[in-house]
């Protein structure tokens, strides 16, 4: 029987269906993971036009209080809270808080009162784990390890330098925080620190975030005067960590996740971890430190994994090259004081001693310090005397002591 009209045509391209096979409809990309919560606290929020300020204006400031041990105010030193306006990892307007210290007596040294940049190490991904809101809390031991350099009269300015999606390791995004954290202490007139010489210190991930600073401070904020960085335990070359550690523990997790959060497009944990991966991370995507050290203890992104090797993703590889240090034609153009264990098994001396050297042959005036064999926590307690003293000297205008080639860096090719 013969077939026409209407019908036939209809069963015809019903047909030609058939035989060429149906187009599928395209799938939904995997939603990203939760970024941190917000703070219930209002004064944190972004205003709609941060883009109208530029890079280190202070937003808002306000009185605060800083505690250690918790409920415990240090009557010696007025504390101040500034919102300034900084740069996210692609130079884009975004704003972060700076909580500034300053010691209730007058300075006796030469010239003005010299600013201590503290980078705390975060190492976080909630918003709840920065200086600003752990100080006031009495949470943050660091305003007790640096409290000899407050008794000698220093200011101290601590940046919350993940950012507002607590982009954790995240170079680009650490070091315009902390040079816009800078910025806003010597902005906000009140605190008369506009003519103050600068130092900045950190160890593991604010060591990471003070040696960012030092390398992007010629290129974006020049103004600025920094007489040295002393910088600890860093995490330097990013991707050769990756490739050669375990991708196991709170490192490994933290790093993804924070690497996420600042470069979405390129690192998609959603992509290469199963539903129970996934929702391990979600339940990580707030902690603070303790918690994130606890929770990840001896777990592999591997065990969780779709994609075999998580940081043998190409663009995660990439991501990783991005965030080492000494990778570009950016400079530190201040003396540096790095200092790290010989026995650091978190992030072994390998990881920032070609840094060193890259720096070395640049011109860079770089005294390095090998700890005795104590371990990375071990020197974060036994290496504060020797870098306090290195700052302190910067200020009081004496010489350097570079050891560049010298057999005291250890590592070196």
């Amino acid at each position: 029987m013969k077939l026409t009209g209407s019908i036939g045509a209809a069963l015809g391209a019903l047909a030609v269906t058939v035989s060429l096979g149906a187009t599928p409809a395209a799938a939904a990309p995997n939603p990203p993971l939760p970024g941190p919560i917000p703070l219930a606290d209002t004064w944190y929020q972004e205003p709609g036009n941060v883009a109208d300020y530029a890079p280190g204006d202070v937003i808002r400031a306000r009185a605060a209080e800083v505690r250690y041990p918790a409920n415990t105010a240090w009557p010696v030193v007025t504390a101040t809270q500034l919102l300034v306006r900084s740069s996210d990892a692609h130079g884009a307007p975004e704003s972060t808080a700076a909580t500034v210290v300053v010691p209730n007596r007058p300075w006796t040294g030469p010239g003005e009162r010299p600013l201590l940049s503290l980078q705390v190490p975060t190492d976080s991904l909630g918003l709840q784990c920065n200086p600003s809101v752990e100080l006031t809390q009495g949470a943050d031991s660091d305003l007790a390890l640096v409290a000899p350099m407050l008794a000698l009269g220093y200011a101290v300015v601590a940046t919350d330098y993940e950012g507002p999606e607590m982009a954790w390791i995240a170079g680009y995004q650490a070091g315009h925080a902390v040079l816009d954290g800078i910025r806003g202490a010597q902005r906000h007139a009140p605190l008369g620190l506009s003519k103050s010489p600068v130092v900045m210190y950190g160890y593991s991930g604010g060591g990471q975030a003070t040696a960012w600073a030092a390398q992007l401070k010629a290129s974006y904020a020049p103004e600025l005067n920094v007489l040295g960085a002393a910088e600890g335990g860093v995490p330097g070359n990013l991707a050769e960590l990756s490739a050669r550690q375990p991708a196991a523990g709170f490192t490994a997790w933290g790093s993804l996740l924070g690497l996420s959060r600042a470069y979405p497009e390129k690192v998609r944990p959603q992509d290469y971890l199963n539903a129970d991966g996934i929702a391990f991370a979600t339940g990580l995507t707030n902690q603070c430190l303790p918690d994130l050290l606890k929770n990840t203890n001896n777990v592999s992104l591997d065990q969780y994994s779709t994609v075999g090797n998580i940081p043998d993703v190409p663009s995660v590889r990439e991501v990783f090259e991005i965030n080492s240090l000494g990778r570009t034609a950016d400079t530190p153009d201040m003396p540096l004081y790095v200092f790290h264990d010989s026995k650091d098994t978190l992030i072994p001396d390998w990881a920032m001693t070609g840094v060193v050297q890259e720096y070395c042959d640049r011109g860079v005036d770089v005294q390095f310090v090998s700890g005795p064999g104590v371990d990375h926590v071990g020197f974060a307690l036994l290496g504060i005397p020797g870098a306090y003293k290195w700052l302190d000297d910067r200020v009081m205008g004496r010489p350097t002591t570079p050891n560049c080639g010298a057999p005291v860096v250890p590592g070196l090719s």
